[in-house]
């Protein structure tokens, strides 16, 4: 073998070697840490028997405090001072959340015949109120507090309306571990219970 053979050979030797340490550096693909999870209805699936009929009601889209339309959850750690859990995301928009928990409670417990929705057609005809319902606060504290607030309106229907209910929602029994999401969702689907409960007072005491 010549020496530009040999010269070759070496440097193809070389170029080999740098190959496969290269290769050794690509980081190997990690599984998706993030979790998702949903509001859950604390009701059951076979509603109370009712005396009369049940009214109809319009449920308005459900508004959020601008901070709480994130997709991750959050944890509050002091008055001015948030944390989005960047891999513990909700897997529905939270006011589609809140609403859809809404509807099923107050069917399931027989406060409404119906909850009609923006966009789902219903064949229950006109409804008998409409409910507005604005999210103030929906977050874990890191102390272990659960922070939520919901205020609500409840008015007839037709072309005089007339506020015949309202309320303030701020649960302050609920409690979390400070560190698993999911115990701290299945405290705010109690928190959305509550919500339930005082609409559906609210309804009761409309008459109809």
């Amino acid at each position: 073998m010549n020496a530009r053979a040999k010269c070759y050979l070496g440097l193809l030797v070389v170029a080999s070697g740098f190959l496969l340490s290269s290769c050794s550096l690509v980081p190997q693909a990690q599984p998706d840490p993030t979790r998702f999870f949903v509001l859950s209805a604390m009701t059951s699936a076979s509603p109370p028997v009712r005396a009369g009929k049940a009214p109809v009601v319009h449920l308005r889209q459900v508004e959020l405090a601008s901070y709480i339309k994130a997709k991750p959850i959050i944890v509050r750690r002091g008055d001015h001072e948030i944390e989005f859990r960047e891999f513990a995301r909700w897997g529905e928009p939270l006011e589609l959340g809140i609403g859809r928990v809404l509807r099923e409670d107050l069917v399931g417990r027989g406060a409404a015949g119906a909850v009609l929705v923006a966009g789902v057609r219903g064949t229950e005809g006109d409804p008998d109120f409409a409910l507005v319902v604005r999210v103030l606060a929906c977050e874990g504290g890191a102390n272990g507090a659960v922070h939520f607030r919901a205020v609500w309106e409840l008015a007839t229907t037709g072309s005089a309306p007339k506020v015949v209910a309202r309320g303030d929602v701020q649960p302050g029994d609920l409690r979390w571990d400070g560190k698993s999401e999911a115990a701290l969702v299945a405290q705010l689907s109690k928190a959305v219970g509550a919500l339930t409960d005082d609409v559906a007072g609210g309804i009761a005491r409309s008459g109809k």
